[in-house]
């Protein structure tokens, strides 16, 4: 089970729901990634735009649990699939006002199609 991080909880004022949706979504964030470990078809752009789409859903999910705003240049979990290329440590310097992505990335390299 995931540890919410108490601080930002009472800043955010989150409610007893909202924490089981947390908890909840933490693990579905957790199988994904899990999921993606063991996917043999990356290759195929449909499956990993499939990927994305249902982390990005979870990001979104996420956001509304904390009481932030929903917005894509915020989330944090994007580009934490193993198979991920794109850069991290750039990535975290641009949070909220970027994402970097690579062309050979077999998530985001395509995002253009």
């Amino acid at each position: 089970m995931a540890v919410l991080n108490e601080a930002l909880a009472k800043r955010q004022n989150i409610s007893d729901e909202q924490r089981v949706n947390l908890q909840f979504l933490y693990k579905k964030l957790d199988n994904l990634i899990r999921e993606e470990q063991l996917e043999e078809r990356l290759s195929d752009k449909n499956v990993a735009k499939d990927y994305v789409r249902r982390m990005q859903n979870i990001e979104f999910q996420l956001q509304e649990n904390w009481n932030f705003s929903k917005d894509p240049l915020c989330h944090t979990w994007w580009n934490s699939f193993d198979n991920c290329r794109c850069p991290k440590m750039d990535n975290n310097e641009r949070f909220g006002h970027e994402k970097i992505h690579r062309q050979d990335c077999p998530f985001h390299g395509f995002e253009s199609d």
